[in-house]
């Protein structure tokens, strides 16, 4: 029974989805750190960032279930078959969103002070849904904005270096590119729901040609970081990010699901910890 549960929470939050969180939100702990690990602060940050992430997607699901039941893709989805309540759901972001809050005090008072402004932003994206198809780029700065928290968790300055904010813009456009392609089997459904994405607005082919684009600067943002940490490790985690970036896009086959969803999890499961893993390598103390 408690694990029928827990796998019904697991449903709703998709926490499978940290991965693509987690190595950018480490990445600017890491760099504020300077490499050293600090076991209490990053522990903290784990549970922060997994609450958030939780909060986001449960708001996410709340909001969106009035469109999500006449989609399809998602009757299984645990809002709209009736598996998950929704005052269970309301329940759970409450939660998630204390924990989040409890943890933000306990790593320092400005990224408490700055906390509400990632709830904010989860509760307003799903409304963005009607009013942009732009929305994708606001999604990946909600997430992306966990850069900002892992380096402020850490050093409560507001940083005055470029390079967390290049990964915060890389992380956002990389994010933003990806959720593109992610929408590709509800287009019809969504023009069906007045729901603005990429692929409504300008079709298949151009919304493609925009994700491309998306992820083209996101490359260009990791590479102009690059410049400035100046060390071969990153360099090196570069190149099989950049052709996992490629190789998304080269499988996807907008008449197969299939292709959309291994492009999703395949490629962009990856690419972040490449990324951390880059920056780790980078920051040990004495190897920049």
């Amino acid at each position: 029974m408690a694990f029928d549960f827990l796998h019904k929470i697991s449903q709703l939050i998709k926490i499978e989805h940290t991965v693509f969180d987690l190595p950018f939100i480490f990445s600017g702990a890491v760099i504020a750190s300077r490499g050293t690990f600090l076991p209490v602060t990053f522990a903290l940050i784990l549970i922060a960032a997994v609450s958030a992430r939780a909060a986001g997607m449960s708001i996410n699901r709340i909001e969106g279930r009035r469109w999500d039941t006449t989609n399809p893709r998602k009757r299984n989805w645990v809002l709209v078959n009736g598996s998950l309540s929704v005052r269970t759901a309301v329940i759970l972001t409450i939660l998630f969103s204390a924990i989040f809050e409890i943890t933000s005090y306990a790593l320092n008072f400005l990224v408490f002070m700055l906390s509400p402004i990632v709830l904010f932003m989860f509760i307003t994206d799903p409304i963005l849904k009607k009013i942009t198809p732009w929305r994708h780029i606001y999604m990946g700065a909600t997430i992306g904005m966990g850069v900002m928290g892992g380096y402020l968790a850490v050093t409560p300055f507001i940083p005055s270096t470029p390079q967390i904010y290049l990964i915060f813009l890389s992380s956002t456009l990389w994010i933003a590119g990806f959720d593109m392609l992610y929408v590709i089997p509800d287009i019809e459904t969504d023009e069906k729901l007045g729901l603005k994405t990429v692929m409504t607005r300008f079709g298949t082919d151009r919304g493609l040609l925009i994700s491309t684009l998306t992820h083209a600067l996101s490359f260009a943002a990791m590479l102009i970081f690059g410049l400035y940490i100046d060390s071969f490790w990153y360099f090196l985690m570069l190149v099989p990010i950049l052709a996992l970036m490629i190789i998304q896009h080269r499988i996807i086959d907008p008449k197969n699901p299939a292709s959309v969803k291994a492009s999703f999890f395949g490629a962009n499961s990856a690419i972040g910890f490449l990324f951390l893993l880059g920056v780790i390598l980078s920051y040990i103390p004495g190897s920049v």
